[in-house]
């Protein structure tokens, strides 16, 4: 079968065109046409395909595979017999992108290509990843900057966009290549497209882009993933960046009116309530220390010579919780533990070995082992939990009268 022409190649703006199908098969949701020719961008160098619309139905994928594009099509399961015979071999078909989603593409990865260029001029580092999808555009780097050189190369990415420089794209004949320096992820056989922006960045890519970088508008790098001697930098250009600055706003006005400061403020604002609220959270983890306390020696009490201990309460600090089950062991000679949470949400459960003598026991008498409790609930109220002799911790879903049911 005879390669798709690929229209977007040199026009990157079409988005209406007929063509002859080549061939039908059935696929999942419908059906998938080869066609002689396509503006239809497919999945490929790291960008997700475009979407649309072809013979009035709903363009889900577009795949390339040896040159060849298939374009995969939802049709409803009563349509589709009556559909592969009207799309068949031969027929001529009309196709209509998704201008509004295939012009953002065009944006993001056109401002991919400044900051891979500047970055690599700038430092010396190499774009080595590049995914863009409708949620998300990243570029992986083999090389790291910190705040101050991102923010220089944001920057400068922007002033390409409003120097609004020419970018074009072609395929250069063999030796004319030869002479090029330009930037690949991997070696190319065959023909190699080149996209060009000015005076900024020369790369082998098989997207389209825009004609001129004033039409990105703006570059934005939104987040920064830094390991080890890499990163992965998150960024919005063209519309994703004005929605992106229109829901930050959004948020900082609500922030805003929470904290009943001026947007300017809410960053100090905000650093003083977690001050506060640190505060308080030591203040409520001493007050539940001695809560717990009292608990236990009150527990203690109403026990009596009873050897087992089980207390519940709402939802407590691991490390209390923790601290008042060794307050517990230290006066039983069988198992103390206390089981944290609601039925409804289900308990943490800390659980020790007593280490008191039990009254007229020999001097000799070892602990328990609290994994023998542990493996009890398992057993019976599938608890999930691990640990040692001496304590064990796990969580477990179960009413209250069932949890104390299978420990008596």
């Amino acid at each position: 079968m005879d390669r798709t022409i690929r229209l977007f190649d040199t026009d990157a703006y079409g988005t209406d065109f007929e063509a002859t199908v080549l061939d039908t098969v059935p696929a999942p949701e419908g059906l998938a046409l080869v066609l002689d020719r396509t503006f239809f961008f497919p999945e490929e160098g790291g960008q997700s395909p475009d979407t649309g619309t072809l013979a009035g139905y709903p363009v889900t994928d577009v795949q390339i595979r040896d040159e060849i594009i298939t374009h995969t099509i939802r049709v409803p399961e009563q349509e589709r017999e009556e559909a592969a015979a009207r799309l068949s071999a031969g027929q001529r078909v009309r196709g209509c992108i998704d201008w509004e989603r295939r012009f953002s593409n065009m944006q993001n990865h056109t401002g991919e290509h400044i900051l891979s260029g500047l970055m690599h001029r700038l430092y010396g580092f190499d774009n080595v990843g590049f995914h863009l999808s409708d949620n998300n555009v990243t570029l992986d780097v083999n090389g790291q900057l910190d705040r101050g050189q991102l923010d220089e190369l944001e920057r400068e990415a922007n002033r390409v966009v409003w120097r609004n420089v020419p970018v074009t794209a072609q395929y250069p004949a063999p030796e004319e290549l030869a002479g090029l320096e330009y930037r690949s992820k991997k070696e190319i056989e065959g023909d190699v497209r080149i996209v060009t922006i000015e005076d900024v960045d020369c790369c082998a890519c098989c997207a389209p882009h825009v004609s001129r970088t004033g039409e990105i508008g703006q570059i934005r790098i939104v987040r920064v993933q830094h390991e080890k001697s890499k990163m992965r930098l998150f960024i919005v250009c063209g519309a994703r960046a004005l929605s992106y600055a229109q829901h930050s706003l959004k948020e900082a006005e609500q922030i805003s009116h929470l904290l009943n400061l001026p947007p300017e403020d809410i960053a100090a604002g905000t650093v003083k309530l977690k001050e506060e609220q640190q505060t308080q959270y030591f203040k409520m983890i001493g007050l539940q220390a001695r809560y717990l306390t009292l608990r236990v020696r009150e527990a203690l009490s109403e026990a009596g010579s009873a050897p087992d201990v089980f207390l519940f309460e709402e939802e407590l600090d691991r490390d209390r919780q923790r601290e008042a089950v060794n307050l517990l062991c230290e006066s039983l000679s069988g198992y103390g533990g206390i089981f944290a949470g609601t039925e409804e949400d289900g308990y943490f459960y800390i659980i020790g070995a007593g280490t008191a003598k039990a009254p007229g026991a020999e001097n000799t008498a070892k602990p328990g082992d609290a994994r023998r409790v542990n493996a009890l609930l398992k057993e019976r109220l599938n608890a999930r939990g691990g640990g040692s002799a001496q304590m064990v911790q796990g969580s477990i879903r179960a009413p209250k009268e069932e949890i104390l049911a299978a420990l008596n």
